[in-house]
């Protein structure tokens, strides 16, 4: 299984690593799915869509960022 850290994911969809965060502090994201290495939490790529999707919903997604 493929993962990605918050920062690696932020960049890519072009928002701030603390939106991401802020999304699984809020729970609006599933905290169970993701796993933990060394105070790093690691995003499953499969989840990804979930993740884009709440940043969307919550409009913390660049309008560019969301059509892909």
């Amino acid at each position: 299984m493929l993962f990605k850290s918050i920062s690696d994911l932020a960049r890519e969809l072009g928002c701030r690593p603390r939106d991401i965060s802020d999304l699984f502090y809020a729970r609006k994201l599933d905290e169970s799915r993701c796993h933990r290495l060394a105070g790093r939490t690691l995003i499953p790529v499969d989840y990804v869509p979930a993740v884009r999707q709440a940043l969307k919903a919550s409009g913390r997604l660049p309008a560019e960022a969301a059509a892909v």
